[in-house]
């Protein structure tokens, strides 16, 4: 049986990958703060996520033939930008930007790299990208810091592509259009077939 680690598979969006992957032969671990019936659960609080939690909790036996990022973290917006000197709301969105920078790009980061003996030359690794990821889709600038932690994600995923020898892609299906769920779990079904490095939809 082929192994898959989901990371916010256990509702919405999430809960539509972990299905696919069942659906497909896959047992599934899945990592987030909702549950996913038919998955290995592994529930945490993302406002108390840290380092040391990744290195005792997270750290796995069996080999991964998938492993995707769904989860995201965004604090800022368009508003917190308009100059101020209230000192200690400025230190509170430093410290809550700060922790949605580490949800969204760190952690990714350290859980590949503390699982780096749990990888091999087939195994896929994924991120939910977003069409933010381009400086100039309309509105981007009302998302300042989801957008740059999406770019950062496309740059990690080609970082991690560049330099190893699993493979990596990244998807931001239009939910807007049509059944969204249904092009999601096509999404994911071709991912699991093709053999590229790099996926963009």
């Amino acid at each position: 049986m082929k192994n898959a680690l989901i990371i916010g598979g256990g509702s919405g969006k999430g809960a539509i990958i972990v299905d696919t992957l069942l659906e497909n032969g896959f047992s599934v671990v899945n990592v987030g703060s909702s549950e996913h019936s038919s998955a290995t659960n592994i529930k945490i609080a993302w406002d108390k996520l840290d380092i040391p939690f990744v290195q005792r909790n997270l750290k796995f036996n069996q080999l991964f033939d998938f492993i995707f990022f769904n989860q995201n973290s965004s604090t800022l917006k368009q508003e917190d930008f308009i100059i101020n000197d209230e000192t200690l709301t400025n230190w509170k969105l430093i410290k809550d930007w700060s922790h949605s920078h580490w949800i969204s790009c760190q952690f990714p980061f350290l859980l590949l790299h503390t699982n780096s003996n749990n990888l091999h030359s087939n195994t896929k690794v994924g991120w939910m990208l977003s069409g933010y990821i381009r400086h100039d889709k309309p509105d981007v600038e009302k998302y300042p810091d989801y957008s740059s932690f999406k770019f950062f994600n496309l740059m990690q995923m080609r970082s991690f592509s560049s330099n190893n020898k699993f493979k990596t892609f990244g998807i931001y299906p239009d939910f807007s259009q049509g059944d969204g769920d249904k092009t999601l779990k096509d999404i994911i079904q071709r991912v699991l077939v093709e053999d590229t490095q790099e996926y963009y939809f």
